[in-house]
């Protein structure tokens, strides 16, 4: 019998989440290996790279954690599908289980922890040996296919390790940090490169189904779309003109006050290729066309599915963000999602009967019409699918054009399900609001404040949307609140907010990070994205979309926000991309926010005793890893 209670696998199309229960501290455990089991019976044990104290990993090079083990309850297998070596994407649509086994310093009388890989690190190695047999979850398939529903997540910068290393192999000799930077921008920009396919995971590969789809089917497809400037997409745009309808919003400005700067040459380019394009210039700072959704249309010009989600056909949306597309294979909401296009398009004429500028990048005052508003002022008639039910929503939905007190009719919608939560609230975005107010920030955090038993778990990617303390809000009675008294967490009890935070500029995530969070004022964190009791089968929701779940999202731009409620399946791999985000940013929030405060920060170690389990039994995480240890109810 193991000292582990219970394990839980679940998996989407990159990430697999693992997580497990202790009824108490188990004596002298150092950590946990953790194997990853085939169903042809093949066995890899995971990897890690944080050396025990009096040992160095100098290379980055990566050892099991047979070697190093896992000094906490949970634990994200990123290598599920991309090789420990940089290099390696395997392929997914495969059932795996994991076992999980404590392990204690080398004792008589028990197996000892054989070492399979080559020293590769600094120091003496700790010899070990197991405690028990440990405890082996239930299968969990890797696969982005749910039904009538895909799910993909890229990768982004968030598969950080090796990246480094694999980019000076690329260049063949010593990079700074910079030069790393640069040459990774290069990378995400240049087709069919390796390193551009691996940071996009699945999105970019599904964003190319949904054209050679149009081809078997000779079938037709209409894009509303924000941003436009990936040498790929806009090449399967313009390969065969008569294929595509585009509706393209403005995007990007400069100082000289010139607009629609991102998407200049491409809108050009599908002019020239003879693509129909028609041109949505929202070309003042009050609004944006932020669709980023795509229908397929059959021979017949009956709608078929639609691919919608938070990415922008963009290098940096596929690959430098982290971010979602989904495929929604239900004729219905292709049909709804058509019937949007052309109420934008009838909205788009109608600005340019008001008086569009003759040129592209001049300003403008132009605002989406009455009409359009009044279409979008409800939600569309729900869709019943195979599994569970789809809600739709667009916007702007209200009659006020600027953004107003009242809480907009879809997220009063958003907010009636997130205070009907039995169990978790998840979140990810980008910058729905200021101090996280009058969004999806502001409005989990009073619910998990009021209901103490609530996981409210959430990341954010820009400072400004940081939820402030109570104390910091009674300084500024103005309401103003400075970027420097936005903390890089907001950690009270069972509610933690964590902002994506890189650690420095001294390496290269840090330094891509930097340039992308503080220079040019783009997310790293950009999906939009609300994850409700995702263990119920009855009650689980996702919200998601291009929508940033925000009050300004819904007065003031082209949006589109889906609500799938009662998919079990398909709520978990949204939310192991949304626990993958939490994760990896909540580590780098609270290192800096302790070097700041002048506080000791992890010193990068395994600790040599077993005193570590009591302090990862009260952390914040552990709330999360004893939630999905316990498994579906």
């Amino acid at each position: 019998m193991s000292a582990i209670l219970k394990a839980q696998a679940y998996a989407n199309n990159l990430v697999a989440f693992i997580a497990w229960r202790v009824a108490k501290p188990i004596p002298g455990c150092l950590g946990f290996e953790i194997t990853r089991l085939y169903a042809d019976g093949t066995e890899r044990i995971l990897a890690a790279w944080v050396p025990f104290k009096n040992q160095a990993n100098p290379k980055n090079a990566p050892q099991d954690t047979s070697v190093w083990p896992v000094q906490k309850f949970s634990w994200r297998d990123l290598t599920v599908r991309l090789g420990r070596d940089g290099t390696t994407v395997r392929d997914g649509e495969v059932k795996l289980r994991y076992r999980i086994r404590p392990l204690v310093k080398k004792a008589d009388g028990l197996e000892a922890v054989p070492v399979v890989l080559p020293k590769m690190y600094d120091g003496t190695p700790l010899l070990l040996s197991y405690f028990d047999e440990g405890f082996t979850t239930e299968p969990v398939k890797v696969t982005q296919f749910f039904g009538e529903l895909q799910a993909t997540f890229t990768n982004g910068i968030l598969s950080s390790q090796g990246l480094a290393t694999r980019l000076e192999k690329m260049a063949g000799h010593r990079l700074t940090t910079a030069e790393q930077s640069a040459l990774l921008t290069a990378h995400m920009s240049k087709p069919a490169d390796p390193l551009r396919e691996r940071l996009a995971g699945d999105v970019l590969e599904l964003m190319r189904s949904l054209f050679a789809r149009a081809d078997a089917i000779n079938g037709t497809i209409r894009l509303a779309l924000y941003e436009l400037k990936d040498a790929e997409l806009i090449s399967l745009l313009i390969a065969k003109p008569a294929r595509v309808e585009v509706i393209l919003s403005t995007a990007g400005s400069n100082s000289a006050g010139v607009w629609d700067t991102t998407n200049t040459h491409s809108r050009q380019a599908l002019i020239n290729a003879g693509v129909k394009v028609f041109h949505r210039l929202f070309n003042n700072s009050a609004r944006i066309g932020h669709n980023k959704f795509a229908v397929l249309r059959d021979a017949n010009q009956k709608p078929v599915a639609v691919l919608t989600g938070s990415t922008n056909w963009t290098p940096t949306g596929l690959c430098g963000q982290s971010n979602n597309a989904s495929l929604i294979g239900r004729a219905k909401i292709a049909a709804q999602f058509q019937a949007q296009w052309d109420a934008l398009l009838a909205d788009t004429q109608q600005l340019a009967v008001q008086g569009n500028p003759g040129t592209f990048g001049a300003p403008n005052s132009n605002v989406q019409g009455p009409v359009f508003r009044t279409l979008n002022a409800a939600a569309l008639p729900p869709v019943t699918l195979k599994t569970g039910k789809a809600v739709l929503w667009f916007s702007p939905n209200t009659k006020r054009t600027t953004k107003g007190s009242e809480a907009p009719p879809d997220l009063q919608a958003v907010y009636k399900l997130m205070r009907q939560a039995h169990q978790a609230i998840l979140f990810a975005c980008f910058q729905p609001s200021q101090a996280g107010k009058t969004s999806i920030i502001s409005e989990a955090i009073e619910i998990g404040q009021k209901d103490r038993s609530l996981l409210v778990f959430g990341s954010v990617s820009d400072r400004s949307a940081m939820p402030v303390s109570p104390e910091t809000r009674d300084r500024n009675a103005d309401g103003k609140i400075s970027a420097d008294e936005q903390a890089n967490t907001f950690r009270d009890k069972n509610v933690q907010v964590v902002l994506a935070t890189a650690l420095g500029v001294k390496d290269l995530v840090g330094a891509f990070e930097r340039a992308e969070l503080l220079t040019t004022g783009k997310a790293i964190i950009h999906d939009k994205i609300v994850v409700i009791d995702p263990l119920s089968e009855t009650n689980c929701a996702v919200v998601f979309g291009s929508h940033n779940l925000g009050y300004k999202a819904s007065y003031c731009n082209d949006e589109n926000l889906v609500i799938i409620r009662g998919h079990r399946d398909f709520a978990l791999a949204y939310a192991v991309h949304v626990i993958d985000l939490w994760e990896h940013y909540r580590f780098r929030a609270v290192q800096v926010e302790r070097r700041e405060q002048g506080k000791k920060t992890f010193d990068g170690f395994l600790q040599r005793e077993d005193g570590w389990q009591k302090q990862s039994l009260s952390s914040d995480r552990n709330m999360l890893a004893a939630y999905f240890a316990d498994g579906i109810p």
